[in-house]
């Protein structure tokens, strides 16, 4: 730990006792604490030593998400205490520019950790934190936002169609073809909005194989969180990216008031499918969301 020229640490003092909210932080150093619960943290790739990307998304007690980055050489310090869902103390930090492509938080900094930075998992919490927040768009505003590799927005809505079957009868995932396709996709509706076309990729895909197949009853609602917005045929479609998660039917708040407002009015909303759903068709490439 870095010590001041009086001897006492920055740990120490008043130091110690200041707590800085999320909306207050700034660009530059910061000698001061954090308190936060991990929402999401960066996943190390298989065989790889050392990861290749390493954010995270944190939410304070009052709600506020931002982002956060350890530097590829400061991971390994970390990350036996990282463990989604846990509340944490972070001493000393720096606030960085949030980059402006693909972002997954509103706020101008990115809380980086820094040389001196301390870490510690918080057991007795004082103060209640959310254990998500999400950022559900429209139709509208997947539209407004494509191509422009900026935001990464959430989309809640119902399936139609998983891999091109309809949830008349459970679809049936075929784990092979996955392994050898890399992604699956989903035709999925916000409300009564038009039907969007939702590419699950990599490990997003993966989620969704093994919650798909978790649940007894075919699910219906589907949180798709960081997905990007491409022109596809002329056609709106969305993207799963490295940050995306994916909630179903009963995994959180939002799921849970979608299925109770939307299908409990109308059960059968998500068995009705349009022959131009079903028959309208394109293909998409990995390399078609990351160009070169």
């Amino acid at each position: 730990m870095a010590m001041k020229r009086n001897g006492k640490s920055p740990a120490s003092s008043e130091v110690a006792e200041s707590v800085m909210f999320f909306r207050d932080v700034s660009l530059g150093p910061h000698e001061t604490r954090l308190r936060f619960r991990l929402i999401h943290f960066g996943r190390l790739e298989p065989g790889e030593e050392d990861p290749y990307w390493s954010e995270m998304l944190l939410i304070d007690e009052q709600g506020t998400v931002i982002q956060g980055f350890i530097p590829p050489g400061r991971i390994k310090k970390y990350l036996p205490e990282m463990k989604r869902g846990s509340v944490y103390e972070l001493i000393n930090f720096y606030g960085s520019k949030n980059k402006p492509m693909y972002r997954v938080a509103d706020h101008i900094a990115t809380v980086s950790f820094a040389w001196n930075s301390e870490l510690s998992v918080l057991h007795d919490i004082p103060i209640p934190f959310d254990e998500d927040r999400f950022r559900m768009h429209s139709y509208e505003d997947f539209e407004a936002n494509c191509d422009l590799k900026g935001d990464l927005y959430d989309v809640l809505g119902h399936m139609k169609l998983v891999d091109g079957q309809a949830l008349t009868e459970r679809p049936t995932i075929d784990e092979a073809k996955l392994a050898t396709t890399r992604h699956i996709m989903v035709h999925v509706q916000s409300h009564e909005g038009p039907v969007m076309k939702l590419y699950l990729w990599d490990q997003a895909a993966t989620d969704f194989c093994k919650k798909f197949k978790s649940y007894e009853n075919t699910p219906t609602v589907l949180l798709v969180t960081a997905v990007n917005t491409k022109r596809l045929g002329g056609n709106l479609a969305l993207s799963s990216m490295s940050p995306t998660r994916v909630f179903m039917d009963y995994d959180v708040q939002p799921t849970i008031d979608y299925r109770r407002g939307m299908l409990s009015s109308n059960p059968e909303i998500a068995k009705q499918v349009s022959a131009e759903v079903v028959t309208k068709r394109e293909t998409m490439t990995i390399s078609d969301i990351f160009p070169t």
